[in-house]
């Protein structure tokens, strides 16, 4: 009569294989994401410390200002061309600079695909300020 039942079990397995695949491919997307969101983090903080280096480092007079205007555009161009599309939409802060430390934060949205999608679960904004000595020759 049913027919279907005399072969055994072909094509049990079928549901339980493409269920693993799902949860094997969430676990690589999330593990991918998570990648891209730890080197975004890597990289902002690499970009913050040569952008401020090279403020710091600038030969040009720190006497009129702690700030050196030229040396900080040319170091916030390092910066937003270090980081790419992420740099384009970073904010780059250096009002915590005094006259012996060149200072500068940047805070960014992370790149990523996954995290938009999460909403509630998104990571937060990276932001990352880095120090560096002014060196006075002497």
């Amino acid at each position: 009569m049913n027919r279907w039942r005399l072969h055994g079990d072909r094509g049990a397995g079928l549901i339980a294989t493409f269920t693993g695949l799902l949860v094997f491919l969430a676990l690589l997307l999330f593990a991918v994401q998570t990648l891209i969101a730890a080197f975004a983090r890597s990289s902002a903080t690499d970009a913050a410390y040569e952008g401020a280096r090279l403020v710091a480092g600038a030969r040009t007079p720190h006497d009129e200002s702690a700030l050196p205007e030229t040396a900080r555009l040319r170091a916030e161009q390092f910066v937003r061309s270090h980081l790419g599309r992420f740099g384009a939409e970073a904010d780059l802060d250096w009002t915590a600079t005094t006259w012996d430390t060149i200072a500068l934060t940047i805070r960014a949205r992370p790149p990523g695909f996954l995290w938009s999608a999460l909403g509630a679960v998104a990571p937060s904004t990276i932001e990352r300020t880095v120090r560096v000595r002014v060196e006075r020759w002497q």
